[in-house]
């Protein structure tokens, strides 16, 4: 189970909207919610003189204004959650300074909407969601904008049908131990999905005879093994398909999964699965939450909690 979750805030409506689901998912886990905002310091400006001018005081009430905001939502939050609510207010650099923050805080969960719009002109999430899919120390569960994922989810925010892409690399496998905590003590079902390029594969494996039965007996099936447990329910899917996206999206329409989990690096070389232009699809295409996952051995996050 999550213990601790962030959530970056900018300002705008469409970011609070992951506290839709942040929130109920904090109670369900117990956990803390930390709601994270950055102020990025104003740039200085070259006026016409070619000397740059840097306005302190615009610096100033920009700063203000979102270290108000945020305990001003802290504040709501806290007159009707059962979750302890805490605030983190940092300057720097954004992605950076979430990431360093996750780390700092010892959380294990950051909850994001991919972007915002308008609130004190910070245009950053859909770039700060790109950032953190690629640096985060942690899992990133990724919002879709609008309100069409929120809304499905319902009020408990209840994670029970969970598909996770795996590409054959022990990298990929951190995705499994991701959604299990996400799923904590509720029962679900996690099926596990292999996306066989007919190529790929082929080179891979110096064999076209069958490489799905193949890969699914060697491989799928001793992690199907592993992962299923009292009250959880676990399937295999593989398909053979040289578009990964799809074949994935496919999975997910067919079990009625409510978030996809996977590890955006996995194999290298010719075995590469392409796993991290797949997440960047998923990211922008996909109908329910996408659990974007680090490699265990770029990550901290399974230190921290599971």
């Amino acid at each position: 189970m999550y213990t601790r979750m962030l959530v970056p805030l900018d300002g705008s409506k469409l970011a609070e909207r992951a506290l839709g689901v942040a929130l109920p998912l904090a109670e369900r886990h117990g956990a803390t919610l930390i709601l994270a905002a950055v102020h990025e310091p104003v740039l200085p400006q070259t006026v016409t003189t070619g000397t740059p001018s840097y306005d302190t005081a615009l610096d100033l009430e920009q700063r203000e204004t979102m270290r108000r905001y945020l305990e001003r939502t802290a504040g709501r939050l806290r007159k009707r959650a059962a979750s302890r609510i805490e605030t983190a207010f940092r300057e720097g650099r954004v992605v950076p300074t979430l990431g360093q923050l996750a780390r700092d805080l010892h959380a294990q969960l950051v909850v994001l909407s991919t972007h915002g719009r308008g609130g004190f002109q910070r245009l950053w999430l859909g770039s700060v969601a790109d950032g953190l899919v690629r640096a985060a120390p942690v899992p990133v569960l990724l919002l879709r904008g609008g309100r069409g994922q929120t809304a499905r989810l319902g009020p408990t925010a209840v994670f029970r049908r969970i598909v996770v892409a795996l590409d054959g690399s022990a990298r990929a496998e951190a995705a499994i131990g991701a959604a299990e905590m996400l799923l904590g003590r509720d029962p679900g079902l996690v099926t596990l999905v292999h996306v066989l390029h007919p190529m790929t594969m082929a080179v891979a494996m110096q064999s076209v005879r069958r490489p799905d039965a193949e890969f699914t007996a060697a491989y799928l099936e001793p992690l199907a093994a592993r992962v299923r447990a009292p009250g959880r329910e676990v399937t295999i899917e593989t398909r053979v398909d040289a578009n990964v996206t799809r074949a994935i999206q496919e999975v997910v329409s067919a079990v009625g999964a409510d978030v996809v989990a996977l590890t955006p690096q996995g194999l290298r070389g010719a075995e590469r699965f392409l796993m991290g232009s797949v997440a960047d699809k998923l990211i922008r295409t996909a109908t329910v939450p996408v659990l974007v996952v680090p490699g265990e051995e770029a990550s901290t996050w399974g230190e921290t909690g599971g």
